[in-house]
């Protein structure tokens, strides 16, 4: 009983956050060309250069490159770029050859490894950036979170002993009551732009029909390893009324579609510091906990709100 409760817990939040899916990815810009992933720089015809096809050592010339063109480079060989596809130009005086900055590079995304803590929960740590100050900082942000998880799974196996030998009556209780419950998950929703943007849920049952979700999101700029609250991203009163009046349009319009939204406690709502959230190419998602503006089975509704609202 416990694992099918964890489990309908679990679709629940991944079924409502499905609602809001993200859209193309953001552009990184670098010299008015759009940098895309492997990239590793981008070549300028200087003087008529051949582009070809290679076979072992032998070149099949496939058209003549005009000067001026500009083409991106995704593999470097000893005298030869690669425009890929198996296609490749001289690396001589026609040519113009450039680099993008380690920045620019970054941007397109960090590497995330997957790591687990005392064989128990699995948890992100991010490798390879360029500032190692940076980098430090985010993963002990994430490693202490996980600690704590940790420290809360032991407290309440501890709870289930103590309720167990004190309050459980095999007679009027249901045994599973008392098989508490603690588990720990992430999601990585946004690594773009030198932004990333990681939400982790920790969950717990102590008895009773369900139990809990709750949500940490965690948003970092990664060139300096700052976790950013909302109010970095909308940075007075009144851009965090702006979102605040956005999602009770949002919310009160789907409650009249027939969600299970609660219109009554939407204007309680806090948009502060304390708000999850996480970043989209456009703008950011704020979510909200398990039954704060809708009922259980709503799980932790969404609302995307793009930067045109509060910028």
């Amino acid at each position: 009983m416990k694992k099918w409760i964890f489990g309908a817990a679990v679709c629940f939040a991944l079924m409502f956050s499905s609602f809001f899916p993200h859209e193309a990815s953001a552009k990184v810009i670098w010299d008015g060309m759009e940098l895309k992933k492997g990239q590793i720089g981008k070549v300028t015809i200087l003087k008529q250069t051949e582009l070809y096809q290679l076979n072992g050592t032998e070149k099949t010339i496939l058209k003549k490159l005009k000067p001026g063109e500009v083409y991106r480079i995704y593999q470097f060989l000893p005298g030869k770029l690669g425009l890929g596809g198996g296609k490749f130009i001289d690396r001589d005086n026609r040519i113009k050859y450039q680099t993008p900055s380690k920045e620019k590079i970054q941007a397109l995304g960090v590497k995330i490894t997957k790591h687990r803590y005392q064989n128990t929960f699995d948890y992100p740590q991010v490798t390879g950036l360029i500032s190692k100050s940076a980098q430090d900082k985010i993963n002990e942000t994430i490693k202490k979170h996980v600690r704590a998880s940790y420290n809360a799974m032991i407290e309440l196996e501890e709870q289930e002993k103590e309720d167990r030998e004190n309050y459980y009556d095999p007679d009027t209780d249901y045994e599973f009551w008392y098989d508490y419950d603690y588990s720990m998950s992430y999601e990585i929703k946004y690594n773009e732009n030198n932004l990333l943007s990681i939400l982790i849920y920790d969950y717990s049952y102590t008895g009773g029909v369900h139990g809990l979700t709750s949500v940490t999101s965690y948003n970092f700029n990664v060139l300096t390893g700052q976790q950013l609250k909302l109010g970095n991203v909308a940075k007075s009163q009144t851009a965090l009324n702006k979102i605040k009046k956005y999602a009770i349009t949002d919310l009160t319009n789907r409650a009249n579609r027939g969600e299970m939204i609660f219109k009554e406690y939407l204007h309680d709502m806090k948009i502060n510091n304390e708000r999850p959230f996480y970043f989209t190419s456009n703008g950011i998602v704020i979510k909200f906990f398990e039954y704060e503006v809708a009922a259980y089975a709503a799980g932790m509704p969404e609302v995307k709100v793009p930067y045109s609202v509060f910028k």
